[in-house]
């Protein structure tokens, strides 16, 4: 085992980071020049002395596209299910609202495909190669990428 220390990383957008640390050497320099004043010594002395130490590094790294939350997100029990989609917070993997939620991985519905037909009409082929409506509704059968219709009675 490694006793080695890790030091936590916190993604923080780097205008918020400025501000904050404009912040705190301002209020570091009232802090040393009330100790000065205090102690009887010049306060640039002392501030010259804690200056270097109040620095904090800022590591510039590149962050991709947004996070978008991967929860699952009504009509479980119907024919197709959406994901969340709504964006995450820098550093966490779902929204504010599923942050609580345990990820569920596996869908209860197999994977379909969408298609087409000549009148424009989207359908969605399942596994089996049935074309169904958007409410999961058989209309008719896909075969070599061919959609064919059953007739309305």
């Amino acid at each position: 085992m490694s006793n080695q220390v890790v030091t936590p990383t916190y993604p923080v957008v780097a205008e918020i980071w400025t501000l904050f640390e404009s912040s705190l050497l301002t209020q570091a320099k009232r802090l040393a020049e009330d100790i000065a004043k205090r102690q009887g010594k010049d306060p640039k002395e002392l501030w010259a002395l804690i200056k270097p130490q109040v620095k904090i590094n800022l590591l510039d790294a590149e962050i991709g596209e947004p996070q978008l939350c991967k929860h699952f997100l009504g009509n479980r029990d119907g024919a197709i299910e959406l994901r969340c989609r709504a964006p995450c917070a820098l550093g966490f993997d779902a929204c504010p609202t599923h942050i609580h939620t345990p990820l569920i991985t596996e869908s209860k519905h197999p994977l379909v495909t969408s298609i087409k037909s000549a009148t424009g009409q989207t359908y969605y082929k399942d596994e089996k190669g049935l074309a169904r409506d958007k409410n999961g509704k058989i209309h008719g059968i896909v075969e070599n990428d061919v959609l064919y219709l059953f007739e309305e009675d």
